[in-house]
């Protein structure tokens, strides 16, 4: 994810709609009190540690498949929505 511009207005109204949406929800009241290059910042880092998770989180799912006997993998599988 890009940081957005960090300079005005804008670019804190910018950065905080970036961190709204790496948290899925409106950013608790204190971190209003940051720079726009700082929300972005953390805005950047938080969505990438969510992408991170997700991709170790899948790296697990697929793991674990391997103690799935062969023939009920493609079930598990399913079910999992892998």
């Amino acid at each position: 994810m890009a940081a957005p511009a960090a300079g005005g207005a804008d670019g804190r109204r910018s950065s905080l709609s970036a961190l709204q949406t790496a948290l899925d929800r409106a950013p608790p009241a204190g971190l209003e009190a940051l720079e726009a290059d700082e929300l972005a910042r953390l805005a950047t880092l938080l969505a990438d540690a969510k992408r991170r998770q997700k991709a170790q989180v899948d790296a697990a799912l697929t793991e674990s498949l391997s103690h799935v006997p062969l023939l009920l993998r493609g079930a598990v599988r399913k079910i999992l929505d892998l």
